[in-house]
């Protein structure tokens, strides 16, 4: 079975100060393990991965699947005897959110996303061919010293991206609010950043220079649960990667993840899962 060892990759780059980083690798058996990115990652997974291990469980993976991965997800993948084939796009928040990208449902779809979702498809073969020539003409360019080979790298991705926009099994509540949906976004950002130093919302709303109250107002327009909820999700969400994916033990946990004492810690996972931590980690 394959090990949880992380991924040993030399990525070909190029930069743009318009959209920051984009990055491509041949998908290879050392990919095993995608952690704590902060790029945003398109997996074509062509052919050779049977299965994806996360903290949304257990994935089985059909040919010419594509995967897409936000920030700071955690992701294993399981080879199988085939040799693998395909691609791994990466590319920056910044890039994301640039001009070319206006409008897409997918660039506020991790607002509403939980630990628990995992955007994949499944395309056909023929389909399978285009994407994945798009991406070998992305890595020509991005090897080639042609002018502008920037701007066409990014082109060819946008062409991925409006796939994935139209295809993906996301579904996004669509709302005209945008400011809102900056707002959120930025929380869940800072939430990210500050979850093993401080789970107050009051805290984060000073960060964001406004009211708890109005935070919590504007949480429960977007995604329509509290501010609250959001900070324990993602708690939740990060507790059960560490007791799954590290060696540590739940006094460690603990600690790492900003509890007083580790009876809080095995309270708060119990009552939200059924079961206290060290159960946990032995499943």
């Amino acid at each position: 079975m394959d090990g949880f060892l992380p991924a040993q990759s030399e990525p070909l780059v190029l930069e743009r100060e318009s959209s920051g980083l984009i990055s491509l690798q041949k998908l290879q058996r050392r990919h095993r393990l995608l952690a704590n990115d902060r790029n945003y990652q398109i997996l074509w997974l062509e052919r050779g991965v049977q299965r994806l291990d996360g903290e949304f469980g257990k994935l089985s993976i059909q040919p010419n699947s594509i995967v897409f991965l936000y920030p700071g997800r955690m992701l294993c993948l399981r080879f199988g005897f085939e040799p693998p084939g395909g691609w791994i796009l990466k590319f920056s928040r910044e890039f994301f959110r640039t001009q070319y990208l206006n409008g897409f449902a997918i660039q506020h779809a991790d607002i509403f996303l939980s630990g628990s979702d995992l955007p994949c498809i499944v395309l056909s073969p023929k389909i399978g061919e285009r994407i994945n020539s798009l991406a070998e003409m992305i890595n020509e360019v991005m090897q080639s010293a042609i002018p502008n080979k920037e701007l066409a790298a990014s082109s060819l991705l946008s062409t991925i991206l409006v796939y994935c926009d139209s295809k993906c099994n996301i579904r996004v509540k669509h709302t005209s609010n945008t400011h809102y949906l900056d707002i959120v976004s930025r929380f869940k950002q800072l939430v990210a950043l500050h979850l093993t130093t401080t789970h107050r919302v009051a805290h984060y709303a000073e960060m964001m220079h406004v009211t708890p109250k109005y935070l919590n107002q504007v949480v429960k327009e977007v995604m329509g649960v509290t501010a609250k909820h959001v900070i324990m999700e993602q708690l939740l969400f990060k507790a059960s990667r560490e007791l799954k994916f590290s060696n540590q033990s739940v006094k460690e946990i603990a600690f790492r993840l900003g509890f007083s004492e580790p009876e809080h810690f095995s309270n708060f996972f119990k009552s939200q899962v059924g079961c206290s931590p060290s159960v946990y980690q032995l499943g």
